[in-house]
């Protein structure tokens, strides 16, 4: 099985923004080419949260922030490769928790796929040389077919 870690930005007063990317992703290559699933298992910080509880402040929840913290790394060292989008969906929090997660991926020797078009991080030196490849969309990293190389190098698919 195939594992990708979906990174990138969370917060309640954007959730439908930052869920409308990761299930892009995942739509597509789950019914891939109308031949039915690619086996990849989709690592996506956003599930079991309380998702309500992550504002524009940050992590207001119960849940203390160590526990969040531990079980982002715990899907970044098991991930094959990232997926991360840069945007902060026009929010002023920055992406601190993303670019922590880059920065395991960087010292595991993952591979990094980002989309964005936010100069604040995509021009930014660390995380230029932490990145394999950069697209302004959803749609331009799906036509590259990038996630397909490293899926076949991994899994051997044929397709």
């Amino acid at each position: 099985m195939f594992k990708i870690y979906l990174c990138g930005y969370i917060n309640n007063n954007k959730l439908a923004e930052c869920q409308k990317w990761r299930k892009q992703i995942r739509e597509h290559y789950d019914n891939w080419k109308g031949k039915g699933k690619y086996p990849i298992s989709w690592l996506d910080p956003m599930n079991g949260k309380n998702l309500e509880s992550i504002t524009s402040e940050g992590n207001v929840s119960d849940i203390p922030a160590r526990a969040f913290m531990l079980r982002d790394y715990q899907g970044v060292k098991e991930a094959d490769i990232l997926i991360v989008n840069l945007d902060v969906f026009g929010e002023k929090r920055p992406l601190i928790g993303t670019v922590y997660e880059l920065a395991w991926a960087y010292q595991d020797h993952k591979p990094v796929i980002a989309i964005g078009t936010d100069k604040t991080y995509t021009e930014h030196p660390f995380i230029k040389e932490t990145i394999v490849s950069l697209f302004p969309t959803v749609e331009d990293l799906i036509k590259s077919k990038l996630v397909n190389y490293y899926f076949k190098g991994a899994v051997s698919a044929s397709d």
